[in-house]
């Protein structure tokens, strides 16, 4: 029997390389920032600006969706299914010192709450202490682009990949034929799903998809109490949500579903395949997933498993072969590819050091020096160049257009409308929480030139050129305009009451 001093002491080691594993995914993930940690993709951009409208109205309402197909008019569509992220930004923005300066931190927590979840699934799945800790390391080898996302933008899918891990952690001791810790389970399972289902629905669809392949494999389980409520609870949630999803376009609602579920490589204006599977994931982690899917195909009850990292491969080739996949973007695959190869590459790692530890005495040296040497290798190999060298940009405002939105927002609030060049809305409308014109966001996401100002539109406020009569110049910053309609704004700062 393992001594207390021994076991302290061991818990301490865990604890200390978990530590070391946590901030080596914090520095290489979020390092390329070089310590600016203001929001960086438009996606992030827009969810502060609703978050800020939220604070400001009090109501969380979906929107309208406007702008072109495959521009606006998707972004909004996709935001309104998850206005439970637009509320968790919200509360950031009312916590955090400096919410906006320090953005990436929201980030920070979400890859954190990944790692944490990847080794807790991995730990669940059956391997040890020092292989989960290396399947949660492999995160830091993922790359963030604009086309993408990745672990570095505090997104909605960020977040959602670690809820999907801890919802399948909760799975599999429910499952279990006697449950560690079933109240808990039971309530980190509502806990996870039910923020899936406000943050990012999609990968709630995913985890009805893996439990379903997991109880094919496992026919015992469809006989337990807790897969049959929870086979019911998800028929039911499908049916809202086919019955939600055909409202929203009740005169092509067959088309809208099929949309929906059938999907072509131009999901998002991208007409070429260009993303290779090593830019996605380096190559020693796809080698190590390798064998750890290949050895889950070895038990029915790790079927499951091998699906998380095969089936992204699987349909990668679909979207080469004929253009076409399922119910996930192929820009988005590489998410879900991510998490795949970080928990079959602890399987694998796990299978190493099992075969290790025979070699004899002193084993326990050539485990660590062997997962040591993984280590480097992951975290030293070199990513391939992106395909799109914009998709790396980073979205900050400069320093004037920051002083410009402080100003505007020190004197005008909703429902003050502004009109701004598509380089400026972005930015204005999160930093001021003003509604922007449409145009101006639809076309940073086309590429299309917006139109141009249209003088009887009735926007309170155009930052930039103004050659409309009905305005005059309110102030200039650094050189950018800022016109007033002749009617002041119904939003301006003496005629409502102040933002606490």
């Amino acid at each position: 029997m393992e001594r207390p001093a021994t076991r302290c002491l061991r818990g301490l080691s865990y604890a200390g390389v978990g530590s070391v594993v946590a901030i080596a995914l914090g520095a290489m993930v979020l390092g390329g920032f070089s310590g600016d940690w203001r929001p960086s993709h438009f996606d992030e951009w827009r969810s502060i600006a609703l978050a800020e409208r939220f604070i400001q109205s009090g109501a969380l309402t979906p929107e309208t969706p406007v702008g072109s197909p495959n521009g606006l008019a998707r972004d909004i569509s996709d935001r309104n299914r998850s206005l439970g992220f637009v509320a968790i930004v919200a509360a950031w923005l009312q916590l955090a010192p400096e919410p906006i300066r320090l953005y990436k931190g929201l980030a920070l927590l979400f890859l954190l709450i990944y790692g944490a979840g990847v080794y807790s699934l991995s730990r669940k799945l059956g391997t040890g202490r020092w292989a989960a800790l290396f399947g949660a390391l492999t995160l830091a080898s993922l790359p963030t682009d604009t086309m993408l996302l990745g672990p570095a933008l505090a997104v909605p899918s960020s977040l959602s990949l670690g809820l999907l891990c801890f919802a399948l952690v909760a799975h599999l001791d429910l499952s279990a034929k006697e449950p560690a810790w079933p109240r808990g389970s039971i309530a980190l399972l509502v806990a996870t799903t039910g923020l899936l289902a406000v943050t990012y629905l999609l990968n709630l669809v995913v985890f009805g998809a893996l439990v379903a392949l997991d109880t094919l494999c496992r026919p015992a389980l469809a006989r337990t109490h807790y897969l049959r409520s929870l086979a019911a609870i998800g028929f039911l949630g499908l049916l809202i949500l086919l019955a939600r999803e055909a409202g929203s376009v009740p005169d092509d609602a067959t088309g809208h579903l099929g949309k929906l579920l059938l999907l072509d490589q131009r999901w998002h204006l991208v007409s070429v395949i260009a993303y290779t599977v090593d830019y996605m994931v380096a190559p020693p982690v796809l080698a190590l997933a390798s064998v750890g899917a290949l050895l889950s195909l070895r038990r029915p009850s790790h079927f499951w498993v091998a699906a998380t990292f095969l089936g992204p491969l699987a349909a990668l080739g679909g979207y080469v072969a004929w253009e076409k996949g399922l119910l996930i973007p192929y820009q988005r695959l590489g998410l879900y590819l991510g998490m795949g190869a970080a928990l079959c590459a602890a399987l694998g790692v796990q299978q190493i050091l099992v075969g290790l530890r025979r070699s004899g005495p002193g084993s326990a040296w050539i485990r660590a020096v062997a997962l040591a040497l993984l280590a480097l290798v992951v975290m030293a190999w070199p990513r391939p160049a992106p395909p799109f060298p914009r998709t790396t940009r980073l979205d900050r405002p400069g320093p004037a257009l920051e002083v410009l939105a402080r100003r505007i927002a020190s004197s005008y609030g909703p429902p003050t409308t502004v009109w701004a060049a598509p380089g400026h809305a972005m930015y204005l409308e999160a930093l001021t929480g003003l509604q922007i014109a449409p145009s101006a966001l639809d076309a940073l996401l086309t590429g299309h030139a917006p139109p141009a100002l249209d003088c009887e539109a009735g926007w309170d406020l155009v930052v930039g050129p103004c050659p409309c009569p009905n305005y005059t110049l309110a102030f200039a910053q650094s050189g950018v305009p800022v016109f007033v309609r002749t009617e002041p704004p119904v939003g301006t700062r003496k005629n409502r009451p102040s933002r606490p």
